[in-house]
């Protein structure tokens, strides 16, 4: 049986100036990112973070249910990111920093699939959703940025268990305090580039659809391309027959 987090031993392991400070750890909660969302509305200062030790309504992009059982980590954190900032990096940028707390305690290969998953060989392990919330007069008043990473050993439910896995299905599982104190810490590292876009790099090197052909879904159409490159703002450039097509994240999926 998959015990508790214990927030005690996750604060023990953290070195972050603002990331994981506050620290709010539940049982179980319907959405990490909902409730933070509620905290930020109240003005919850910048990395505070929430963590629950399982969901019942998780969600991934375009309204997905995101299967969040009890053994893996359901973190969401609070950004109040700059006028100067580029918000649109931000999924990119996260993703970055989840694939390196993983390898940090794991000896698995991670892969990003454009924009919010993370793979282990061609199994998705990890989702991210950023959402944002504004201000009567339109301007952006915070990020909310969700993590939700496969730890224990599971058996996935027959519509996920070719597509999806879990650390503990591909090795010995990390222990989960240490893994959030390892993620917190990469993720308040890689943000703090986010202004220079240094990590980019990195996001290329890690992709698994650059050169692959994809299946790009925009609403109930859909079309094959491949995927030729990643831009220096984090979209993804497609050629499919009828030309070169740019796409941003929070319009469009893709299957590979």
């Amino acid at each position: 049986m998959n015990k508790s987090l214990c927030r005690e031993a996750i604060l023990s392991r953290l070195h972050t100036h603002a990331f994981g400070r506050p620290l709010t750890v539940v049982e179980e909660t319907a959405s990490t990112n909902t409730d933070l969302r509620q905290m930020a509305a109240e003005g919850a200062p910048e990395g505070s973070t929430l963590i629950a030790n399982a969901q019942t309504g998780g969600r991934g992009r375009r309204g997905r249910s995101f299967f969040s059982p009890t053994g893996g980590i359901y973190l969401s954190t609070l950004l109040r990111p700059s006028s100067h900032a580029r918000p649109e990096l931000i999924t990119s940028c996260a993703a970055v920093a989840a694939a390196r707390a993983i390898e940090r305690l794991c000896p698995l290969e991670v892969g990003i699939k454009w924009v919010n998953d993370l793979y282990i060989r061609r199994r998705k392990v990890c989702g991210i959703l950023a959402e944002a919330g504004f201000t009567a007069d339109g301007r952006m008043d915070y990020i909310v940025l969700g993590f939700g990473i496969n730890v224990a050993p599971m058996v996935m439910p027959p519509e996920l268990e070719a597509i999806a896995t879990s650390l503990g299905n591909e090795g010995e599982p990390p222990q989960r305090e240490a893994l959030i104190a390892a993620l917190l810490e990469e993720w308040e590292a890689a943000y703090a580039t986010l202004d220079t876009g240094d990590f980019l790099q990195e996001s290329r090197r890690r992709s698994v659809v650059l050169g692959q052909a994809v299946t790009v879904i925009q609403g109930e159409a859909s079309f094959p391309a491949t995927a030729t490159a990643i831009t220096d703002d984090g979209h993804l450039l497609v050629t499919a027959h009828d030309g070169e097509h740019l796409l941003k994240a929070g319009e469009v999926s893709l299957r590979i």
